[in-house]
C-alpha cells in the first residue's frame, strides 16, 4: 500500500506543455532532430533487470527505422538506409549552426555522429525531413498502407475517455470515446495498446482505475491495479532566458517583403524544397559535452539553440516566449539552451480533480528539487558562455547580450546567482517528458508495466510510448519512441502468432 497522501504539493503546476493532437501525434510538431541516446541509456535499462531494452538489443530497432541518405549511412553496423523513417540534413544551413559547431571545434569537441559510437561531440544534426520537408510518424509509417490495410480503421477527431476492463478478471476488453457528442465502444479479442504518450497515457491508465489508491480514491475512481501510474514524470529542464546578440553578418531578422520570397521556395511545385522555410535555423548545430559532475563516459549536457527578436524578448519576455511564431531562421539573435540530460529531480502526474475526463491533468514537474541538477546545469551554461572567446563567434560579431533580463535585474550578468535565477525564473524545456508509465520487473515497487510493457495486474494491456523509460535518453525523444513502437510491435507478434 502506498503513502495516503499527496507529496509535494507546493510545487508549482507546470505552465504548458505541448501535445501532437493530429496525425503522427508529437512528431508532427517537434524540431525533427533524428537522435537516439547514449549507449548508457539502454544498458542501465537492461542493468534495471529490464532484460530484451540493452543497447546491443535495441540498435536493430533503431535500424529497422532507419532510412538514412547521409554519409552515417555508410556506417552499416549503426545505420540502416532500409527503413521507412527518412533521416537526413536540412537542404539549407543556416551561418549560424556553422558558426556554432566551429566554435565548439575550437573548444576540443570533435565532429561526431551522434547516433554512432560516441555521442561525445558536436555537428549539424540530422533530422527526420526529406528534400526540407518534415517525415512524421504519420507520413512514414501510416500515409504509405492507410489505404491498402483493410484491418486498419482509423478514427479522427475521438476523444478516448477510459479503458474498459471486466472487473472480475481484470482483463482489458475494450475502449470508450467520444466522438462530435456521441458516446462509442469499440471491443477488442485480443489487446488493448495504449499509446497516448506520458501525460495522457497516465491520465487514462488512473481514469480506468488504475494508478495510485489514495489518488483514485480521492476521485471516486474504483482501484482495479494499485500502481504507481504517473509518478516518475522527467525532462529536460533548460532556461530560455540566456540570449546570443547576432551581428549583421550573420542575423537574418527579414522584412514581411522577404518573407513572402522564402515562402515561395517552399511552394508546392518544387519537390525539393530550399532557403531557410527549409530547415530548422541556428537549431541544427548542436553539441553535447561532458561536465565534471558525470561518472558515465557519456554527456551530461547538450546544447540547441533557437532563434529570437532579442528586442522583443527583453521588453515582455514571458509574453514573448509564449507566442513566437516566425521560422527559426529569421531573428537577430539566439536563445541558448543548455539543457540536463541526466535530471535526478523526478515528478508526477494527476487527474484534475475538478473535471477528471475532460481537465486537462496536473503536471508537477518538480525541477530542481535536486541540487545536482542546477549544477550540472551551471556547468553547461559557464562553457557555453566561453563560446564567445572562439574565432568563430568574434569572426561573426555574437556576443552574449549581458543586460539582465527582467526579474533578475539585482544580480550580476554571468554570476552564479544569475544563471540560477534565469533557470528559476524562466525554466522551459524541449518538452520530452518520459517515465510515467515507468517499466520495470515485478519486484520493482514503482513500475507500471513489465519488460514486454504489459500493465502488471490488468490483462491483455499493454503501454508502447515514451512514458515506459525507466530513465530519460540522453537526447531528444523521438526516434527513441519510434524505437520503442518498434519493439514493442515484435513483442505483440511474438505472443499471438504462436497462438
Amino acid at each position: 500500500m502506498y503513502e495516503q497522501r499527496l507529496p509535494y504539493l507546493e510545487i508549482t503546476l507546470s505552465n504548458h506543455q505541448n501535445q501532437g493532437k493530429t496525425m503522427g501525434g508529437s512528431s508532427a510538431i517537434n524540431y525533427l532532430i533524428y537522435m537516439r541516446g547514449n549507449k548508457r541509456d539502454y544498458d542501465s535499462w537492461a542493468e534495471m533487470e529490464n532484460f530484451g531494452w540493452s543497447y546491443r538489443e535495441v540498435l536493430p530497432y533503431f535500424k529497422k527505422a532507419e532510412n538514412n541518405q547521409d554519409i552515417e549511412a555508410h556506417d552499416v553496423y549503426y545505420h540502416s538506409s532500409k527503413g521507412p523513417l527518412n533521416v537526413e540534413r536540412y537542404p539549407y544551413t543556416d551561418l549560424n549552426s556553422l558558426m556554432l559547431v566551429q566554435a565548439f571545434k575550437e573548444k576540443g569537441l570533435p565532429v561526431t555522429d551522434f547516433n554512432g559510437e560516441n555521442q561525445i561531440g558536436t555537428d549539424l544534426v540530422q533530422t527526420t525531413s526529406k528534400d526540407g520537408r518534415r517525415m512524421s510518424a504519420n507520413v512514414a509509417y501510416i500515409r504509405p498502407i492507410r489505404q491498402t490495410r483493410p484491418n486498419l480503421n482509423i478514427v479522427t477527431e475521438a476523444f478516448v475517455t477510459k479503458i474498459l476492463i471486466d472487473p472480475a478478471s481484470k482483463v482489458a476488453v475494450g475502449v470508450h470515446y467520444i466522438k462530435h457528442g456521441v458516446s462509442y465502444t469499440v471491443y477488442c479479442t485480443r489487446e488493448v495498446i495504449l499509446s497516448a504518450g506520458s501525460i495522457n497515457s497516465p491520465k487514462l491508465l488512473m481514469l480506468s482505475g488504475i494508478g495510485p489508491k489514495y489518488h483514485l480514491d480521492s476521485l471516486n475512481i474504483p482501484v482495479l491495479a494499485d500502481l504507481k501510474v504517473g509518478f516518475n514524470l522527467q525532462d529536460h529542464v533548460t532556461t530560455e532566458a540566456l540570449i546570443l546578440g547576432l551581428s549583421n553578418k550573420t542575423s537574418t531578422l527579414i522584412s514581411g517583403e522577404q518573407l513572402l520570397n522564402e515562402v515561395s521556395k517552399y511552394h508546392h511545385q518544387y519537390p525539393t524544397k530550399f532557403g531557410p522555410m527549409s530547415s530548422t535555423g541556428s537549431l541544427s548545430g548542436i553539441a553535447f559535452i561532458k561536465t565534471g559532475y558525470e561518472k558515465e563516459d557519456a554527456p551530461d549536457i547538450q546544447f540547441h539553440f533557437d532563434g529570437v527578436n532579442v528586442q522583443d524578448l527583453y521588453s515582455d519576455p514571458t509574453n514573448y516566449l509564449a507566442s513566437r511564431i516566425f521560422p527559426l531562421s529569421f531573428y537577430d539573435g539566439i536563445t541558448v539552451r543548455s539543457i540536463l540530460l541526466t535530471p535526478k529531480s523526478r515528478g508526477f502526474v494527476l487527474l484534475n480533480n475538478t473535471d477528471p475526463v475532460f481537465g486537462q491533468p496536473l503536471i508537477y514537474s518538480r525541477f530542481f528539487t535536486a541540487k545536482e541538477d542546477l549544477d550540472r546545469l551551471l556547468a553547461g551554461m559557464r562553457y557555453v558562455v566561453s563560446l564567445e572567446n572562439t574565432e568563430a563567434f568574434k569572426l561573426s560579431g555574437a556576443n552574449f547580450v549581458k543586460t539582465p533580463i527582467k526579474g533578475c535585474e539585482s544580480f550580476i550578468w554571468g554570476s552564479n546567482d544569475y544563471f540560477i535565477c534565469i533557470l528559476m525564473l524562466y525554466t522551459s524545456t524541449i518538452y520530452h517528458p518520459v517515465g510515467t508509465c515507468k517499466m520495470g520487473p515485478a519486484w520493482d515497487r514503482d513500475a507500471v508495466v513489465s519488460p514486454k510493457l504489459k500493465v502488471y495486474e490488468i490483462g491483455q494491456l499493454r503501454v508502447i510510448d515514451s512514458s515506459i523509460m525507466p530513465k530519460i535518453i540522453r537526447g531528444n525523444t523521438n526516434a527513441p519512441t519510434i524505437m520503442i513502437a518498434e519493439k514493442g510491435s515484435d513483442l505483440i507478434k511474438e505472443e499471438w502468432i504462436s497462438k
